[in-house]
């Protein structure tokens, strides 16, 4: 099994060597954060601190095209089929949802968070690339199930100018 360490030195390489720019973030809650863009998303790659796992994830806004769209009941729609998914698929989905007179910074959103774990006994590069691979197409999906539920027609992604969480339309 893998240090600490080498696993942080691991991610890093392995990124790199598959052309993805890494940026290392500062966190004292964590041992290392990276944020990296795996093919169309941002993704977080965490391993907090005193845990035996890396935590992968990518936060995800709703578009201002398709909020226009989403009642109260396309919303549900939206979310139940979403996590319906997420089940079947075996990945953690998060719905980031901001609430009026919430004490504290207010959370961007709506959106959703798709996320998995590996944990330091299973950790191998392909299990990264399966890992990496199955949050992006999760993403894909669930833009999908937008779309359908709001009648929207798929489009080209934007290239979004910042490392913040990704908008799509």
């Amino acid at each position: 099994m893998l240090s600490p360490e080498e696993i942080k030195e691991a991610v890093r390489e392995w990124f790199s060597r598959e052309g993805v720019k890494v940026e290392s973030i500062s966190n004292p809650r964590a041992e290392f954060v990276f944020k990296v863009k795996f093919m169309r998303f941002f993704f977080t790659v965490v391993r907090p601190n005193d845990q035996k796992y890396v935590l992968v994830e990518s936060q995800v806004l709703i578009s201002p095209q398709h909020l226009k769209a989403l009642t109260a009941e396309k919303m549900r729609e939206f979310q139940l089929r979403s996590l319906k998914f997420s089940f079947g698929r075996d990945f953690n989905l998060g719905f980031i949802q901001p609430r009026p007179g919430q004490p504290g910074p207010k959370p961007p959103g709506p959106g959703f968070v798709v996320s998995e774990r590996i944990y330091d006994d299973a950790f191998s590069e392909d299990r990264l690339w399966q890992t990496m691979r199955r949050l992006h197409s999760a993403i894909d999906m669930i833009i999908m199930v937008i779309n359908e539920v709001t009648g929207q027609t798929v489009g080209k992604m934007p290239e979004p100018d910042t490392g913040g969480p990704a908008y799509y339309t």
